[in-house]
C-alpha cells in the first residue's frame, strides 16, 4: 500500500507549515485504524504514548506512513506522512532511535 492510495480513498489535509504530512479531514466519519488500512496484510504495530490516556498506531507504507493516535475516548487522529516525514516524527515520539536527519528528503512525496 502507498500513500496514494490512501490519498486517494479518504479526504485529507495537509498539516499547516509541513511538506508530506496529512491528518484526515474532519469531514470524513469517524474511522479506526484498521478501517483506513483494510487489509489483514499490513502490518499494525501499537505503541504507549508519552500521554498516558493515548495509544499510538504505526502502519509502514511502500513509500511513507500512517501514525494514529487513539484517545480515551477511543477516537482517533489519523497522519499520513512521505518518507522523510514518517521517519522523523517517529524519532520524535521516540518510537525509532535513531536521528533521521539522515534520510533524504523524498520530493516526490512533499506536495
Amino acid at each position: 500500500m502507498k500513500i496514494e492510495d490512501l490519498l486517494k480513498r479518504f479526504q485529507w489535509e495537509q498539516i499547516p507549515n509541513t511538506n508530506g504530512r496529512f491528518t484526515l479531514s474532519q469531514v470524513e466519519p469517524p474511522r479506526s485504524i484498521t478501517d483506513l488500512v483494510d487489509s489483514a496484510e499490513i502490518e499494525i504495530k501499537q505503541y504507549p504514548s508519552a500521554h498516558h490516556q493515548e495509544l499510538i498506531f504505526v502502519v509502514e507504507l511502500e513509500d511513507g506512513g500512517l501514525i494514529s493516535y487513539q484517545r480515551k475516548d477511543a477516537s482517533f487522529i489519523h497522519t499520513l506522512n512521505s518518507q522523510n516525514m514518517f521517519k522523523r516524527k517517529q524519532w520524535e515520539l521516540g518510537i525509532i532511535s535513531y536521528s533521521p536527519r539522515g534520510v533524504p528528503d523524498d520530493p516526490s512525496q512533499e506536495s
